[in-house]
């Protein structure tokens, strides 16, 4: 179970850093006029949130693994 958790939480770094990424021009997106362009700067912030949370919360998961 302990190991789901851990994927889980790489699974939602991922997602997060896509988000950022795709907000910030380095990954293509179709609509130029869409829900992205319209709302880039609040997922900027929400995806650099999520990318520090999650981080945070796998290093204090593997140093609960390794302990």
């Amino acid at each position: 179970m302990e190991y789901l958790g851990l994927l889980f939480e790489f699974l939602f770094l991922f997602a997060a850093i896509y988000v950022y990424m795709l907000c910030r021009g380095f990954v293509g997106q179709a609509d130029s006029n869409g829900f992205i362009q319209k709302n880039k700067q609040i997922l900027r912030i929400l995806s650099i949130a999520l990318i520090a949370v999650m981080g945070f919360n796998i290093f204090l998961h593997l140093k609960q693994l390794f302990a």
